[in-house]
């Protein structure tokens, strides 16, 4: 056998072998057996008769197409040894000329991403000095009462911040419409949760009465509605206040937080958290930071083909994701104002990005060998069983449909490590 290579476009290489020589004349034959075995002659047992006898009943073409699927996987794996390429994925594979003296076959490789890693060792990245103020603490504790506040029917017009329980129909040029009608629906003003205007319109109405209220559909919306006026028949039952909690120790037992029974032990607790919070964020900002800076330092070569391939995959995943949601999706194009196009370009330059980013950080992780194995996996299984007191068998058998995911995420927390030891 002997082979070549051709470099065809970005990662893409054809790899022609030529399967010749004794190599094939043995293939043939035992190809003609292959066939032969088949074959029945009145007689003889399938495969049994003489030679000549089996010669003149077997198609010379059978034993060639034979001979050629038995070689193909010999001449690939003779291809990669000797070129000593990496594919990414399976090959495609032709044949080009075939004879009782030879075959050729040309294996098409999308090839493994190349990478060169830029400067990941000595970076700097600013890291924000976490620090949480008396009205932030305040701020938060008032959300927590908030969360906790009764609804309380009083007999008022409503206003901004009030529950009203409603009844509405909606109807455009003089006829209803699908998803327009509701009864007994709890709606907050001031939520943002109707179409602009409907909420600021309900302001005043009292329990029990009626009110015709006109609105127009935003321009970004569902095709058949955008941009069109529309009129809600309204009835109100119900105008609810929102009782929010004095700040006393009640109120903070009624939270239910642990060892947290006084005003200042909330404030406290509050505080650390808040603070906690900051800090976690600065410093998942400032890994990213350095991250991004190894990046971008670094150059990655990646097929056209293999970007295509995850877009599609992220495609199909944001569909699914807008029809779980109960839209389809030239309506979430209509909602958000895009083409499909438009989308189409975005997620394959997301898809771009995140191959890179996944490729960078798979080469630092191979370079420094920052890779986990079985025996690294046991060891952790070994400690977690010690932790929760449990027997090592069934630590692994809760881990059991998911190893490599426990796996990944040892390696991710090395990685980690490795580069805010080796970055400032």
């Amino acid at each position: 056998m002997k082979q070549t290579v051709k470099e065809i476009a970005k990662s893409q290489v054809e790899v022609t072998v030529v399967y010749d020589g004794k190599e094939w004349e043995e293939a043939q034959k035992k190809a003609f057996d292959k066939v032969a075995s088949k074959i029945s002659v009145p007689g003889f047992r399938p495969g049994k008769a003489p030679k000549a006898m089996l010669a003149a009943r077997v198609e010379p073409a059978k034993v060639i197409d034979q001979a050629i699927n038995d070689c193909v996987s010999l001449a690939y794996g003779y291809a990669l040894r000797e070129s000593k390429l990496r594919p990414y994925g399976q090959p495609g594979v032709e044949v080009t000329k075939v004879d009782d003296k030879a075959v050729e076959y040309v294996f098409h490789l999308t090839l493994i991403p190349e990478v060169k890693l830029g400067t990941y060792k000595g970076l700097k990245a600013e890291r924000k000095v976490a620090s949480v103020s008396e009205e932030e603490v305040a701020e938060e504790i008032n959300k927590l009462l908030a969360g906790n506040a009764e609804l309380v029917v009083v007999d008022r017009e409503a206003k901004m911040g009030d529950t009203v329980v409603l009844d509405f129909k909606g109807f455009v040029d003089g006829k209803a419409f699908e998803g327009g009608e509701a009864k007994n629906y709890s709606l907050e003003l001031g939520s943002g949760s109707f179409i602009p205007g409907f909420e600021e319109a309900i302001v005043g109405m009292k329990a029990e009465e009626e009110k015709d209220i006109d609105v127009t559909f935003p321009k970004q919306y569902v095709a058949e509605l955008a941009g069109k006026p529309a009129t809600f028949k309204c009835t109100i039952h119900e105008v609810k206040e929102k009782k929010i909690p004095v700040l006393d120790e009640e109120a903070v037992k009624d939270l239910g937080i642990k060892e947290v029974e006084t005003v200042e032990a909330l404030k406290e607790h509050e505080k650390a958290e808040l603070l906690k919070r900051k800090e976690d964020e600065a410093a998942r900002e400032h890994y990213e930071a350095i991250v991004t800076q190894i990046i971008d330092g670094s150059e990655v070569t990646i097929a056209d083909s293999i970007i295509d391939q995850e877009a599609a995959h992220n495609e199909e995943q944001t569909k699914k994701q807008v029809e779980s949601n109960g839209l389809t999706f030239q309506q979430y194009l209509e909602i958000t104002g895009q083409t499909e196009e438009a989308l189409k370009e975005s997620i394959r330059k997301q898809a771009e990005a995140n191959l890179k980013s996944y490729l960078v950080m798979e080469e630092l992780c191979i370079k420094e060998h920052l890779l986990v194995d079985d025996a690294e996996l046991d060891h952790e299984f070994a400690k977690m069983a010690e932790q929760y007191k449990m027997k090592l068998e069934d630590v692994k058998a809760a881990f059991s449909h998911n190893v490599e995911g426990f796996r990944d995420n040892l390696r991710q927390k090395k990685l980690q490590d490795f580069i805010l030891a080796n970055n400032d």
